[in-house]
């Protein structure tokens, strides 16, 4: 059982580890080639080109979840119908998604709190990531899809070759070639391509062909794989939204040094997410197996084991972090100011990485069981307790306060996890 558990986790989590180490560096390169600007545009356009790639992972973990359940349940037709409409889906709300970004991107951005030449670098890296973006959401929704068919080890490996590829070209184009945020956009949209031909290759071998008529599209198939997709989704792109509010304030408490520090900080919350995303993402197949055929002894032990990983490895990072704090500004090449900003606000990001390792696996383990119901009010009621604290918060403390947001939001999603967590098992594993 051990076996069998590390054989989806490893791979799933070197994959996310990988990735994150890759959003660190770009943060490093961009930093460097562009200064504060950089850094500030990035992070202003982030939540926009977010909402591609959590479409994919949202479609992608949606349609696993329901596979896994058919599948454990002994329905393999409904698991292949349902498997065929994610492809539908995925098509779909990529070619939708890119237009409408395309159209009002720049009024987006605008709304989002760029102006001047940070609208102009944000507009740049928005237009050119979306020239992939039909890619980007295909790679990143087949990937839970073959890891649902046991290719843990094959979906790291074609994780790990973008996210190489994409480092590589990452440090050519942006800091040897000059092309700046217009080199990182195509570093990613090469790095995600090459992820995408490892998908073909995959769903081309006969074995592992879907057939035409399981990808026309069925309606019971795409409003189940949607309600449970809505929570990977969220999970996924929410935090977006907190940079949102949280760049609006930065720019109206601290100015563009402070968006510049929080980008920073963001850089590093983003890659410790990453890795306990894989750590859920590499178990959800497992639990969803085992929800869906009733056993209650593998559904303990697999859920015993994501939560101590993931508390783990939140408690680690934020140490590391708290440790290192003085070094950081030094790597990405930040203003004077803005690296006394991210010194002193730095141990309230540490706090929210020890606390993602709780959060995180909870939402995970809700939407993988299909309790939905919890895992939408931890997912979007993170998005409520946010606009509420980050726009009361501030009036007391001022840009402190901004920097406090995020620590008293997961502190009160942990108690919340944990009554959900308490409650849950018992009822549900009793009626298997």
């Amino acid at each position: 059982m051990k076996k069998k558990y590390l054989g989806f986790i490893l791979p799933s989590t070197l994959s996310f580890l990988l990735t994150g180490i890759y959003s660190i560096v770009d943060g490093i390169f961009v930093g460097r080639a562009m200064g504060d600007d950089g850094l500030a545009a990035i992070n202003i356009a982030w939540p926009l080109v977010a909402l591609i790639f959590s479409l994919g992972t949202g479609i992608g973990m949606g349609a696993s979840v329901m596979v896994s359940l058919n599948r454990g349940a002994g329905d393999d037709e409904t698991a292949r119908r349902m498997e065929g409409n994610a492809f539908f889906l995925l098509f779909t709300g990529a070619f939708l998604l890119v237009a409408f970004l395309f159209l009002a991107g720049s009024p987006l951005l605008t709304l989002l709190g760029a102006e001047g030449i940070i609208h102009t670098h944000a507009l740049i890296y928005l237009r050119y990531m979306l020239a992939g973006g039909i890619i980007q959401v295909l790679a990143s929704g087949s990937i839970p899809l073959m890891r649902n068919r046991g290719a843990a080890v094959y979906s790291m490996c074609s994780m790990a070759c973008g996210c190489l590829i994409n480092i590589v070209l990452d440090y050519y184009l942006v800091l040897l070639a000059g092309w700046e945020l217009f080199g990182a956009a195509a570093a990613t949209v090469c790095g995600q391509s090459v992820t995408l031909i490892f998908c073909l290759a995959f769903f081309l071998q006969r074995k592992n062909r879907i057939a035409l008529k399981n990808i026309r599209p069925d309606g019971k198939a795409v409003s189940s794989i949607l309600k449970v997709a809505a929570s990977p989704f969220g999970l996924t792109y929410l935090p977006s939204v907190t940079i949102i509010v949280m760049n609006l304030q930065c720019l109206k408490y601290g100015g563009e040094q402070a968006v510049s520090a929080y980008a920073v900080l963001a850089y590093l919350v983003s890659f410790m997410e990453l890795v306990v995303q894989g750590i859920s993402d590499g178990s959800q197949p497992l639990l969803s197996l085992a929800r869906g055929s009733g056993d209650g002894r593998a559904l303990k032990c697999y859920t015993r084991w994501t939560f101590f990983l993931g508390i783990c490895l939140g408690a680690i990072s934020g140490i590391l972090v708290f440790a290192l704090r003085s070094m950081i500004p030094v790597f990405y090449g930040t203003s004077t100011k803005a690296a006394r900003l991210i010194v002193r606000s730095a141990p309230a990001f540490c706090a929210v990485m020890a606390m993602y390792g709780l959060t995180k696996p909870a939402v995970s383990y809700f939407y993988a069981t299909k309790s939905l119901l919890q895992s939408s009010l931890l997912v979007y009621g993170e998005v409520l307790l946010t606009l509420v604290v980050i726009f009361t918060l501030p009036l007391l403390l001022g840009l402190d306060g901004i920097w406090l947001t995020m620590p008293l939001v997961q502190l009160l999603l942990c108690l919340a996890s944990i009554a959900f967590l308490v409650r849950k098992p018992k009822a549900e594993i009793g009626n298997h």
